[in-house]
């Protein structure tokens, strides 16, 4: 049995990523602020996951532990750390600007138990910063550690209130960021000025991957414009596609568009009769089922179940319907079954010939295979009378079907060309 461990997830920022932390036989649950080990030292979080068991396999290894819970006491050193972190970020901006150095510091933090101290800082370029290291390690005597962040860590950072009237989502709830693209707005068909688009980072909002994909999935369910589509109150043409609404404005051609919604569609009650989803649901229909009723069978599956009974070995051939098929088809195929369940050598020939009758109706698919006219309309060229007074193949002796007849029409081989004859010349002779 694989090995099982007791994990919790812990989250040491408002918004930030969670992380797993093994709390051995301590009792947590979410909400209790907990010390943990982590590569940094000793941080303080918040339980967000409650205890559970998952496989150790699945874990990343390797899993560090809870320490306990927070005291009074560490609440206290809590406070110490946020007024060391101000007068550290303070110095840090002052020693920035005397050595002009092309960076602007965001944040400054310390790991709980003050063993380092962590800068936060952006820049457009590589920054040349170790003239500056030193000065704050001679200040704070700790390990100094220098990060570089985007401007989107920035936002969120800092924080702020976005044009919604609300506090950015970045800061409150969105632990990690998801790429966004411009072609997000135009699927939701929103105005392309940038100032509406661009959030306080400066970048495409995080709130246009929201519903994009909603979106994309409504807009492929409702027919383009140009398509036609047949409603209650008569056929006509796709003028306008509202996502928001689930619904297409059709022109009826007598002014004011017609309304028919995404489930007007569903139900049957409107059929799109061109473009893109006419052609899929032509496709499903062609599978054996109609869209829009479920359960239905057409032809093509009629025939493929008879078809599937009318194989070699299966004595419910004759049985095969012959409205679908053709009597001859049907005779043929029972003919077939019959010399495969006599132990005989028989092949698809017999319960293929079934749909054949369909689209040759000239030809007498009940006759024995071996049977076969030409093109001028006479036996094949193999064929030999048998002791019944029947045409079978020459070679074969077989069931119908497996005899080799070779028909007249078929095209022979092209003879090569022989190269012309080319007289000696006179130094071939004398050699």
């Amino acid at each position: 049995m694989e090995e099982m461990v007791r994990i919790v997830g812990v989250r040491f920022k408002r918004a930030g990523k969670i992380y797993y932390f093994t709390p051995g036989e301590l009792e947590v649950s979410v909400g209790d602020q907990v010390l943990v080990e982590t590569a940094a030292g000793t941080e303080c979080g918040e339980v967000v996951i409650p205890p559970k068991d998952v496989p150790l396999s699945d874990v990343v290894q390797p899993v560090r532990r809870v320490i306990r819970r927070l005291e009074p006491a560490d609440r206290e050193r809590l406070l110490a750390n946020r007024e060391g972190e101000r007068e550290a970020e303070a110095f840090a901006k002052e020693r920035i600007a005397a050595r002009n150095l092309p960076m602007k510091l965001v944040n400054a933090e310390y790991t709980f138990d003050r063993n380092r101290l962590t800068f936060f800082f952006v820049a457009e370029e590589r920054v040349d910063f170790r003239e500056l290291v030193k000065d704050l390690a001679s200040r704070f005597g700790c390990r100094i550690e220098m990060r570089q962040i985007g401007v989107r860590d920035q936002a969120k950072e800092v924080g702020g209130i976005g044009v919604c009237g609300r506090n950015l989502c970045c800061t409150t709830w969105l632990g990690e960021f998801a790429p966004v693209s411009i072609r997000m707005a135009k699927d939701q068909e929103l105005s392309l000025n940038p100032s509406k688009l661009t959030g306080q980072c400066g970048r495409l909002k995080c709130c246009l991957k929201f519903e994009a994909d909603t979106y994309r999935r409504i807009r492929e369910e409702l027919p383009e414009v140009g398509a036609m589509v047949r409603t209650p109150k008569g056929t006509g043409q796709v003028v306008e596609v509202l996502v928001a609404r689930e619904s297409v404005a059709v022109s009826l051609g007598e002014g004011r568009p017609v309304l028919v919604s995404l489930r007007q569609l569903e139900t049957g009650e409107a059929v799109v009769l061109t473009g893109k989803l006419a052609q899929k649901n032509g496709a499903a229909g062609r599978n054996g089922t109609a869209p829009g009723d479920e359960g239905a069978t057409r032809e093509g599956s009629v025939r493929e179940d008879a078809l599937e009974d009318a194989a070699p070995g299966n004595g419910a051939a004759a049985e095969v319907n012959g409205a679908a098929y053709g009597e001859s088809g049907a005779a043929h195929m029972a003919a077939g079954a019959g010399a495969a369940d006599a132990g005989e050598s028989g092949t698809p020939a017999g319960y293929l010939a079934a749909p054949l009758a369909e689209i040759l109706p000239d030809w007498d698919f009940g006759a024995p295979s071996g049977d076969v006219p030409d093109a001028d309309g006479q036996p094949g060229e193999d064929a030999v009378p048998g002791d019944d007074g029947t045409l079978a193949a020459g070679a074969a002796g077989g069931p119908p079907g497996t005899g080799k007849a070779r028909s007249r029409s078929r095209r022979r081989r092209p003879r090569r060309r022989r190269r012309p004859h080319r007289p000696p010349q006179a130094d071939e002779e004398a050699g």
